[in-house]
């Protein structure tokens, strides 16, 4: 897992209403810049929404036809607050000052008209000061990351703890039950044999539930073990995400219709194959399957979608969405939908166990899994698997990187006052 680097190239957008400025400025600084122009705040702001990731510094007139500059850098501030905002005007307006420095929050403020040089070493200060900022978020993005990966790893020991232990003890106490099961009369001649024709029909349901019972208990075993930590692991091998989910819900596809659960799968062509225990993975969306079917209900929808794309850590990621209409019980947390004893609904058939089982699969596969709030109350459930599974770096090499970014930062903050 890597950083984002920091590039120095970003770019410049200038915003003054009269076309010999922009074109000077142009001129000016287009060597040593990429460079944007526009004539009012709109287009600025067209210009930055469009840009998000590539404009560093904004530098306005404040005088312009409809919104003055002042306006265009408080706007340009709550899209991008790590945006650099620069205000020239040829006016020495004390409280215009006052505005841009409380309102828009600007870097510098600046008379016309401008001296190319001495606006040339203040640019370049304004892209070291976003490149600094543009760092020191990444770095928060993966302290975040290493913190939360971190209680992924402890919470994902737990349950396999938790897994050895109910295979251990549940199934030593589940061999006598099955046992007097197997044993006990299956037939109304048996239950005559037996002397228990007066309830031969309550009998003969009881044992039938009871033998469902066990078996969905062993059932559930093999879910937690499948997810244990402590299996042995069996050699990974690049899938194909798509491909495996079309299979997996193709056995699920009439249980679905029979509900009138609507299914809509959105598989991105262009989603790179990924390294996966490949029978593993199978489960993971076995398990996703019956949670949904579980819980949704006639005129509920199920959304698929699969995507490559990258995570806060610059890693290339294949990025599945779950999206559902399904109910969620206004006072518990989305989190909680991976506690082991959690159930989304008051049905007898929800273990609450499957997506703790599902958080520990991906977790085994170097990847995240979120929810949250979805459409409709529903839930939607992101995972991301890192389609090259290098190991991450390491803490202490994540605070070295933090102490760095600090000296660079203190550095940076000298230069921009002593300017």
């Amino acid at each position: 897992m890597k950083l984002a680097e920091p590039t120095t190239h970003y770019a410049v957008l200038y915003v003054d209403d009269e076309p010999k400025a922009r074109l000077y400025f142009l001129q000016s600084f287009e060597d040593d810049f990429p460079v944007y122009t526009a004539a009012n705040a709109n287009e600025a702001m067209a210009i930055l929404e469009a840009r998000p990731n590539e404009i560093g510094v904004l530098i306005s007139d404040q005088r312009m036809p409809g919104e003055n500059g002042v306006g265009l850098l408080e706007r340009a501030r709550k899209l991008n607050p790590n945006l650099v905002r620069i205000l020239i005007t040829a006016y020495s307006d004390y409280q215009t000052v006052v505005d841009a420095v409380n309102s828009g929050r600007v870097f510098r403020f600046m008379h016309k008209p401008w001296n190319p040089e001495e606006l040339l070493g203040v640019l370049h200060h304004a892209i070291d000061y976003y490149s600094a900022l543009i760092e020191r978020e990444n770095l928060l993005n993966l302290k975040s990351e290493t913190i939360r990966q971190m209680h992924m790893a402890d919470k994902v020991g737990s349950m396999g703890i938790l897994a050895e232990g109910l295979n251990h003890h549940l199934r030593n106490s589940l061999t006598a039950i099955r046992a007097f099961i197997d044993l006990s009369p299956s037939s109304e001649e048996g239950l005559g044999n037996a002397h228990l024709t007066g309830e031969s029909g309550l009998w003969l349901e009881f044992r039938k539930h009871a033998q469902c019972q066990l078996d969905r208990i062993y059932s559930l075993l093999n879910h937690v073990s499948e997810a244990s930590p402590n299996r042995t692991a069996v050699p990974e091998q690049p899938v194909n995400v798509a491909e495996i989910i079309t299979k997996v819900y193709s056995v699920f596809d009439h249980a679905y219709s029979a509900k009138h659960v609507a299914v809509y799968l959105d598989l991105d062509p262009t989603t790179p194959e990924i390294p996966v225990h490949a029978e593993r993975f199978q489960q993971l969306w076995r398990l996703l399957f019956t949670e949904e079917l579980t819980h949704l209900s006639a005129g509920d929808e199920l959304i698929i979608a699969v995507s490559p794309a990258q995570d806060h850590s610059g890693r290339n990621v294949v990025r599945i969405s779950i999206r559902d209409t399904g109910d969620w019980p206004a006072e518990e947390h989305y989190e909680n939908l991976f506690d082991p004893f959690f159930v989304r609904t008051n049905k007898p058939e929800d273990f609450g166990v499957n997506m703790m089982a599902c958080y520990s699969i991906v977790h085994l596969h170097g990847g995240t899994i979120h929810a949250r709030s979805g459409s409709l109350n529903g839930v939607e459930i992101t995972m991301d698997f890192p389609c090259d599974r290098t190991e991450p770096p390491s803490v202490s090499d994540f605070f070295q990187s933090l102490v760095a970014h600090e000296r660079r930062w203190k550095e940076r903050e000298l230069e921009i006052q002593s300017a």
